[in-house]
């Protein structure tokens, strides 16, 4: 085989994977979020979100790695909710500990250490305590969506896996570990996301769980958030905001399971397609993705009468949280560095 004949068979199993990958991403979320909202999960998104998660990780996991992932988020889920039922009276102490730790967990991640249970323990750090000042019930639900999402997220990943096989090896489309400073990333991704967490303690809000994961997901992108990867990541939540508001008004106006599945398999597969193709901007997709489907699912759970300017308001909000995340992390992460 000549070498133009062999680089043309390399580019063809190359299109040939990012095809399937984008088909994986796409199926996957569509039926994760589909079953969560036929369920009657409190948060229907949960299972979308960590399948994305898991396919745009390094390639197809296997049986022991899934149980093991259930089995963290078992123990994630069980860790903080016990901080949370010893220190929900003492609100300052808790936030202490949740702080202590969402630092160790973000430096974790920046140094590129156990980040898969770093990033699931930061979920749980930061939501579990949040809902429970609100309501220990609430923090049940979201336990209970938890593990259960985790379970029929690896599900549905060998099963897009099964549907879509791989036909080349592909490059992980997740998020780098970060190259530098890892105390100032950490510090800084740590007060941005705290400074929301204390907000939504004090001021009980119905987004504040999507406005919290959607933070997380964009404080996990690389360190640098200036210039163009700022201005890409806001794109990337505005286009992921956008989306959804399409979407939950093409659903509510015909409201059926079948629909629900078409339409974020359509979006998916748009978002995924650019994912696919990998590069520096695969993670702006990848967070406009994780946004459409955590606004989406925040839209099919029950809303009030006028409920299409209620989501519509509730989507406004998510965008300005993440301009005010993306923007407080260039500036402190620069900040840090310098000293």
């Amino acid at each position: 085989m000549s070498a133009d004949a062999a680089t043309a068979q390399t580019r063809a199993e190359a299109a040939g994977e990012a095809h399937a990958l984008a088909f994986r991403i796409a199926s996957a979320a569509a039926a994760g979020l589909t079953l969560g909202e036929v369920l009657g999960w409190d948060f229907p998104f949960l299972p979308a979100m960590l399948a994305v998660q898991l396919l745009t990780g390094r390639g197809p996991i296997s049986v022991k790695q899934g149980l093991a992932f259930v089995a963290v988020m078992v123990a994630a889920c069980a860790f903080a909710t016990l901080l949370a039922q010893i220190l929900v009276d003492s609100p300052f102490v808790l936030l202490l500990a949740v702080s202590l730790l969402i630092f160790i967990e973000f430096l974790l991640l920046a140094r590129g250490q156990a980040t898969g249970v770093a990033a699931i323990f930061l979920i749980t750090t930061a939501i579990v305590p949040l809902l429970a000042i609100e309501s220990m019930s609430v923090a049940y639900g979201l336990i209970h969506t938890l593990i259960a999402g985790s379970a029929l997220a690896v599900l549905l990943t060998f099963a897009a896996h099964a549907l879509f096989p791989a036909r080349a090896h592909a490059e992980p489309v997740s998020v780098r570990a970060e190259t530098g400073a890892p105390v100032a990333v950490a510090l800084a991704n740590t007060a941005v996301l705290m400074s929301l967490v204390i907000y939504f303690m004090l001021t009980i809000s119905p987004v504040s769980i999507v406005v919290v994961l959607t933070v997380i997901g964009i404080l996990r992108q690389p360190a640098d958030l200036s210039g163009g990867t700022a201005a890409g990541l806001i794109l990337g939540n505005l286009v992921g905001g956008l989306a959804a508001t399409v979407a939950f008004s093409l659903i509510t106006l015909l409201p059926s399971p079948a629909f629900l599945l078409l339409v974020v398999l359509l979006v998916g597969l748009l978002f995924g397609d650019r994912i696919a193709r990998g590069g520096e901007s695969a993670p702006i997709y990848t967070i406009g993705l994780m946004t459409f489907l955590i606004v989406l699912g925040l839209g099919l759970s029950p809303l009030p009468e006028d409920s299409g300017s209620l989501f519509i308001a509730r989507v406004f909000d998510v965008m300005v949280a993440a301009i005010y995340a993306i923007g407080m992390a260039s500036l402190l992460r620069s900040a840090f560095r310098a000293r």
